[in-house]
C-alpha cells in the first residue's frame, strides 16, 4: 500500500468491556436523567434517535406531565399558571423545537393521537 490504513480498515480484537462501555452509561443515565432539565432532555431526546438515552429522555418527559401529540409532532404539557383543560379544549405548553423554547397556545386535542412510551418497542437499542 502506497499510503497507511486509515483507523476504520484496522482489524483489532475489542474487548468485551468496551463493547459493553454504553450500556454501563446508559444505567448510570438512569439515575441522573432525573436531575436534567427539559431543555436537556429535549435535546437528549431529539439527538439519540433510536437509541436507549431517548427511551430514559421520554420516560422522564412524561413523568413530568410531557405528552407527544402526533398529528403536529410536537411535545405538550399544561401550561403553568393556567386553569387546567376541561376536556381536549385548553391552553397548553408547547415545545416549539426550531426556536427551542417553550410557547403557549390554545389547542384542541385527539386525546387518540398522544403517544406514550412503550418499553418494549424492538427499534430501540442499548
Amino acid at each position: 500500500a502506497d499510503r497507511p490504513c486509515g483507523l476504520h480498515q484496522l482489524e483489532q480484537n475489542v474487548p468485551p468491556d468496551y463493547r459493553r462501555l454504553h450500556v454501563r452509561l446508559n444505567i448510570n443515565m438512569i439515575d441522573r436523567i432525573k436531575k436534567y432539565g427539559d431543555d436537556l432532555l429535549f435535546w437528549l431526546y431529539y439527538n439519540n434517535i433510536g437509541t436507549t438515552i431517548q427511551l430514559l429522555a421520554i420516560q422522564e418527559l412524561q413523568n413530568r406531565g410531557w405528552m407527544y401529540y402526533i398529528p403536529e409532532k410536537i411535545w405538550i404539557t399544561k401550561a403553568l399558571g393556567k386553569e387546567a383543560p376541561k376536556g381536549p379544549y385548553g391552553v397548553y405548553c408547547w415545545f416549539d423545537v426550531a426556536n427551542w423554547k417553550k410557547s403557549e397556545r390554545e389547542m384542541s386535542l385527539e386525546p387518540d393521537k398522544i403517544e406514550f412510551c412503550e418499553q418494549s418497542k424492538p427499534h430501540f437499542r442499548l
